[in-house]
């Protein structure tokens, strides 16, 4: 039985992962502030503290994990504090990082961003990407304990608390335009699901290293737009002048999955899930 610790696992695909190990035999800890109840299984017990306390942070090392999941590390101060703690108290560590670490474009590469030619400011201010991008750094610069980090898209699901795809399909539902400048830019998404999925095996597979997760497949702005459409029954209308709505993008943007699935996963098809995942919005 593995001993696994999760920051973020209380809610979306964090959750959905804590419940995949413990039904697997994985003896799961999740940290939390107590602002969301934890997934009640067997297998699974919560810790009350704060991912951006050392004090937390030192309380939890006196322990050992086999596997810790980083869901909510989000600044290369946040990576300094747990790599300094855990040291030698971690088989391994899975951060989840984001696809906008990259700057936009299409079929990005893990290459295109390496985090070991890449520097930290422990103490500037850092918008959401540069975050991810100096977190992975400093893990990989200075941890002395395994690390992984996975790059994920934006993720879909009928548990997202973003609302993003909401968004749309309220607006669709409601007839009112939707701001897209580029229409036929193509995206890639993950399910919540598979996220959870992917999370699961890069813990248990003997790599390290970044990875792209993508479901596979793609799919542009308009074309989703007009699936939500086919299934609100709601003709859809789109400008291109106005603030952008939440996935709008200039071009293309999506990555490359080949190297996960050179080393062994098998990811879905988008066209398997994503009209399931619009229904279910719809009924949020």
């Amino acid at each position: 039985m593995r001993k696994v610790l999760i920051f973020g696992g209380s809610r979306y695909f964090g959750k959905r992962l804590a419940l995949r190990l413990a039904e697997a035999g994985d003896d799961v800890t999740i940290v939390t502030r107590g602002q969301l109840q934890v997934p009640e299984a067997e297998g699974i017990r919560s810790i009350k503290g704060d991912r951006q306390s050392v004090a937390t942070m030192k309380d939890l090392a006196r322990e050992r994990y086999d596997l810790v999941y980083d869901n909510i590390c989000f600044t290369p101060y946040q990576a300094k504090i747990a790599s300094d703690a855990f040291m030698d108290k971690v088989g391994k560590y899975v951060l989840t990082s984001t696809m906008s670490v990259y700057a936009p474009g299409p079929d990005l590469k893990e290459s295109d961003f390496n985090p070991l030619h890449y520097e930290y400011h422990l103490e500037a201010e850092h918008d959401y990407g540069q975050g991810k991008r100096e977190a992975e750094s400093f893990f990989f610069h200075r941890a002395s304990f395994p690390v992984a980090t996975v790059r994920l898209p934006i993720v879909l699901g009928p548990d997202d608390y973003t609302d993003r795809l909401k968004f749309y399909v309220d607006a669709i539902r409601n007839e009112e335009p939707i701001v897209l400048h580029h229409p036929e830019a193509k995206m890639g998404f993950i399910s919540s699901a598979e996220a959870a999925a992917f999370l699961e095996w890069v813990g248990r597979a003997n790599v390290t290293g970044p990875f792209n997760a993508a479901s596979d497949g793609l799919i542009s702005m308009g074309a989703l737009m007009e699936r939500i459409g086919q299934h609100v029954g709601k003709p859809v209308h789109i400008i291109k002048d106005g603030e952008s709505s939440p996935y709008d993008s200039d071009v293309d943007y999506y990555m490359s999955i080949a190297e996960a699935k050179k080393a062994g996963f098998v990811f879905t098809q988008l066209d398997d899930w994503i009209d399931r995942v619009i229904i279910q919005t719809m009924r949020k």
